[in-house]
């Protein structure tokens, strides 16, 4: 009886962590479906100019920047504090299929998530959406931002 009991607890165990595994999968693939680019007001008018989207830092790094909707706060936070309006742009996956690549934050440092890089080009109607963005009054401390971000 006891060797039932263990093997059914067992059986649980595994069928649990098969779920919960599924259920992550399943969560990670649909957050990802959506990815986004932050512009400055002068880089998205020269965008539009072009007819693609690439901003100094991009070809420098080889790959065009983006991130997640969890990792928006941190990156407004970290790379645009000095703005008061920017573009915020968003982008669906399924439009770059292999292009996008989920990598360590470029340059490294507190940000531990894999972060979406483009490896094509972004032209300006794959743009799912466009938004004015204002700074608000009031702003997170970044231990905050990064532990939200960092604990997804």
């Amino acid at each position: 009886m006891k060797i039932l009991k263990f093997k059914s607890k067992m059986l649980l165990l595994a069928l649990s962590g098969i779920l919960l595994m599924a259920c992550s999968f399943d969560k990670d693939e649909s957050m990802n479906k959506q990815v986004y680019k932050i512009l400055t007001t002068s880089e998205w008018k020269e965008a539009k100019g072009l007819g693609e989207i690439e901003t100094a830092l991009d070809r420098k790094d080889g790959f065009i920047h983006l991130s997640t909707a969890q990792q928006l706060a941190g990156t407004l936070a970290f790379y645009f504090k000095d703005f008061d309006s920017l573009i915020l742009l968003q982008i669906n996956t399924q439009d770059f299929k292999d292009k996008i690549i989920f990598e360590k934050a470029v340059p490294a440092g507190d940000r531990f998530g894999k972060f979406p890089h483009l490896y094509g080009i972004l032209r300006v109607e794959k743009i799912k959406n466009k938004w004015e963005i204002k700074r608000d009054a009031f702003s997170l401390p970044d231990e905050i931002i990064l532990e939200a971000e960092n604990n997804l």
